[in-house]
């Protein structure tokens, strides 16, 4: 079956899916390998090869937790395996039907662990192991303290709508660019008020460039001026710092995005991956939004399953009908038309909503049907698969062989 993909928009989310860096992760598609990897929450793909975990971050369990996603192509995983001492003992990880693992471990301060892991598919093939090696060392030293106070201004800067407290924790050499930051934060403040933003921090890891990764998970309420609206929402987000003379100062941010919600393509470096909440942003007429990707793909026959998190299609999924799809989160069969869900995944219309309207809560509240039929066009669903939350929007569906079907999706 011949296929054409073509990405047709990621509107209002330039970073998109991250531009991840595959340095660890291979090149998608058909490879065996890791979507994403993280280290107590923070992710690895950033890191360096060295990763230096604090103390004073652990939970009361004090362990290590080493969570990710492993991709096989058109096979299922047969596996996932963790070697913490460079290959001299293997143990076996939690693996979830969709791929996604987690093993986790109890460190001792000053000794250092060789990371590697290893994805076996159903057919016995494997990853490039070398490339997914990362030393990690825990350190007793206290910089929670410091870290906190640079996110309590900056949070505290901008629900004031102070723009020059809010950029003096802003590094000079901020990645997304500094002067752009500025004007977005600017236009944040045009566009909302009452502000209101709550976090936790989650985890605190340093990179062998010497940055800070910071991971945190939020709840945020805002007021849209033009409509008078509020609009409440949730989840965890990344941020990277830069260490001077003992000061963090921002280097970066991933959607979902805390602050510059009005120029995220320039603001954010990337998204936060397995995870994370829905991407709040703002148009140029001052209309706040979740973030979306529009794509259109055209099919031989019309049956195709489609994977939002890779944004790749496949034009012969292992099955058709309830439940049997391996590579995506959805199938699509275009003759009907119809919309599955995977095995194990849930399907339904939210009916009354469209891609930035709907809410991560409708996605949840969701029961499952299976599928739906007929007169998908201009439908809003919600998909739920592994513990992840998904909306998708169709836009259009034509032709008899080839089909071609555009829609949106975005992930909570």
């Amino acid at each position: 079956m011949k296929k054409i993909l073509t990405i047709a928009a990621a509107l209002m989310l330039a970073a998109g899916a991250a531009q991840a860096k595959w340095w660890i992760f291979g090149k998608g598609g058909g490879e065996i390998g890791l979507r994403y990897l993280t280290v107590n929450g923070a992710s690895a793909d950033e890191a360096g090869r060295k990763m230096v975990i604090y103390r004073e971050t652990l939970g009361p369990d004090g362990l290590v937790r080493i969570q990710g996603r492993a991709q096989t192509g058109r096979n299922k995983v047969g596996g996932v395996r963790v070697s913490l001492d460079d290959k001299a003992t293997w143990q076996d990880a939690k693996v979830a039907d969709n791929g996604t693992f987690e093993y986790a471990f109890k460190p001792e301060e000053g000794k250092k662990y060789v990371l590697l892991v290893e994805v076996t598919d159903t057919a016995g093939k494997t990853n490039k192991v070398d490339d997914t090696r990362k030393e990690l060392e825990l350190s007793g030293e206290k910089i929670q303290a410091g870290i906190r106070a640079a996110l309590d201004a900056m949070f505290d800067a901008y629900s004031k709508e102070r723009l020059a407290a809010f950029m003096a924790h802003v590094g000079d050499d901020f990645a997304g660019d500094k002067i752009l930051l500025e004007r977005a934060v600017k236009r944040d403040f045009d566009s909302l008020s009452g502000i209101n933003i709550r976090y936790t921090l989650n985890n605190i890891a340093a990179g062998a460039s010497g940055r800070v990764f910071v991971s945190i998970t939020y709840n945020r309420f805002v007021v849209v001026n033009k409509t008078g609206a509020s609009n409440t929402d949730n989840g965890s987000t990344e941020f990277v710092f830069t260490m001077k003379e003992g000061r963090p100062l921002l280097y970066s941010m991933k959607q979902p995005l805390m602050f510059g919600l009005s120029d995220a393509e320039n603001v954010a470096t990337g998204t936060v991956l397995g995870g994370g909440g829905e991407a709040l942003v703002l148009d140029d007429g001052g209309n706040l939004g979740g973030s979306y990707t529009q794509v259109t793909v055209s099919d031989a026959d019309g049956v195709f399953s489609y994977d939002m998190d890779t944004q790749t299609s496949d034009a012969s999924p292992t099955f058709t009908g309830c439940g049997g799809t391996y590579s995506g989160q959805i199938t699509f069969s275009l003759a009907g038309p119809s919309i599955y869900s995977g095995t194990g995944d849930e399907i339904a219309q939210i009916p009354g909503k469209n891609i930035t309207t709907v809410t991560a809560a409708d996605v949840q509240a969701i029961t499952d049907n299976c599928m739906s039929n007929n007169d998908n066009v201009g439908k809003t669903y919600g998909v739920k698969s592994g513990g992840a939350l998904y909306a998708v929007e169709v836009v259009s569906i034509s032709g008899s062989g080839p089909y071609s079907v555009t829609f949106k999706f975005r992930k909570f």
